[in-house]
């Protein structure tokens, strides 16, 4: 066998016993038993390396943990990190696939709410370490004069949209490590926007308009195409005061050229 075909059959080997987490493949080490130095150092690695890759996730999901337990969360961690090692070689993103995760865990079907939850803690990693970008302030944007209405509106880099079936923001609000509140949490939809100001990540409750109003902005599209298209629900007219009520937010950028 070629030798680079050798080794990446050897680096394949390898890492379906890190993610089965068995013993290394005899190949690797001369002895199928595990008697070899080499095979003790594996164990080793294997262990720390799913250790840290479920502390990983305990770190971006306190939520979530707080809500099902440590037992149940670190062993849930466990079966996704099996299925899920790395793709890069930060940990920065991982465990971006975790939501999706919780949606098909049978376990958790009895906490409907559990993978938005999950969700709603990616986005807030994401809207963490996304790029910076000079945000436009109310007065930049009011700037544009006329061609305000005709004009595509980037959002920020660091913006996120999250809608839910559930109540979500109030769930995670209840259930974070400064939670005071302790009333009763409606069962209605929540739709939030996560956003980052200075180094700090910010959650806030918009409508359903405003939502349809974020996206469109985020799919290019112009205010004035917007008010063309508005469902008649979302009434048209109140486009004026939902914009001017977002714009407050640290959440646009101006377009591109815009900005000198």
């Amino acid at each position: 066998m070629p030798e680079a075909s050798m080794l990446e059959a050897q680096q394949s080997s390898f890492a379906i016993a890190l993610r089965r987490q068995e013993a290394p493949p005899p190949g690797l080490i001369g002895d199928p038993q595990g008697r070899h130095p080499l095979a003790r150092r594996f164990a080793v690695y294997l262990n720390n390396v799913h250790h840290g890759l479920t502390q990983a996730l305990a770190d971006a999901y306190p939520v979530v943990q707080r809500l099902v337990g440590e037992e149940f969360f670190f062993a849930m961690a466990r079966l996704y990190v099996a299925e899920n090692l790395p793709r890069t070689r930060g940990l920065t993103h991982y465990g971006d696939g975790f939501p999706g995760f919780l949606y098909r865990f049978p376990p958790a079907r009895s906490l409907p709410y559990l993978a938005d939850v999950a969700r709603l803690e990616l986005a807030a990693l994401e809207v963490l370490h996304a790029a910076d970008a000079p945000a436009a302030a109310p007065d930049d944007l009011l700037a544009l004069g006329e061609n305000l209405a005709e004009t595509p509106l980037p959002l920020h880099p660091a913006v996120r949209l999250i809608a839910s079936r559930h109540p979500v923001l109030a769930i995670h609000a209840a259930n974070s490590g400064d939670a005071t509140g302790d009333g009763e949490i409606a069962d209605r939809p929540q739709s939030v926007l996560i956003y980052r100001d200075g180094p700090a990540v910010r959650y806030t409750e918009i409508t359903a308009a405003e939502l349809h109003l974020l996206r469109r902005l985020k799919a290019g599209w112009t205010l004035t195409r917007i008010a063309e298209n508005c469902p008649p629900q979302q009434e048209s007219a109140g486009l004026a005061a939902r914009f001017q009520r977002l714009a407050a937010l640290p959440i646009f950028t101006l377009p591109t050229g815009d900005t000198a």
